[in-house]
C-alpha cells in the first residue's frame, strides 16, 4: 500500500504552523485535523543533517514502513501529519520507532 503524501511545501508549512507538536527521541511530529480530507496525508522530512542520500532514504523507508504497519493507520480520517526525522531514527530498533509513531498518531484522537 502506497501512503498518500503531501506534495507542496506550502502544505508542509501550514501543518508546521497550525498543527499540534509532538516530540520523540527519533522524530518531531506535527499533526493537523482537516475536515476537507476523506483520509490522511503524510509528509516525511529527512534533512541533510541526517547523513548522505543513502542514509536519508533508509530513514524515510523505515519511517514509511512503521507508519504503514501501524495499527491506527486504518482509523485515521481527516488528518494531515508531518514527521521530521532525527539522526537517531537510523539507530533505534524498528519496534521502538513503530511504538513512537503509534503514540504520535494516538494524540490525534
Amino acid at each position: 500500500m502506497r501512503l498518500p503524501t503531501l506534495k507542496k511545501s506550502s502544505q508542509f508549512s501550514q501543518i508546521r504552523n497550525k498543527g499540534n507538536y509532538f516530540k520523540s527521541s527519533s522524530f518531531n511530529g506535527y499533526i493537523l485535523h482537516d475536515a476537507d480530507l476523506e483520509t490522511f496525508l503524510v509528509g516525511i522530512i529527512a534533512s541533510k543533517k541526517l547523513g548522505n542520500a543513502v542514509e536519508r532514504n533508509r530513514a524515510k523507508r523505515r519511517a514509511r514502513e512503521a507508519i504503514r504497519t501501524c495499527s491506527l493507520i486504518n482509523t485515521l480520517n481527516q488528518v494531515k501529519f508531518v514527521i521530521i526525522l532525527k539522526k537517531t531514527v537510523l539507530k533505534v530498533p524498528f519496534i521502538d520507532l513503530k511504538q513512537d509513531i503509534e503514540k504520535f498518531l494516538s494524540h490525534e484522537k
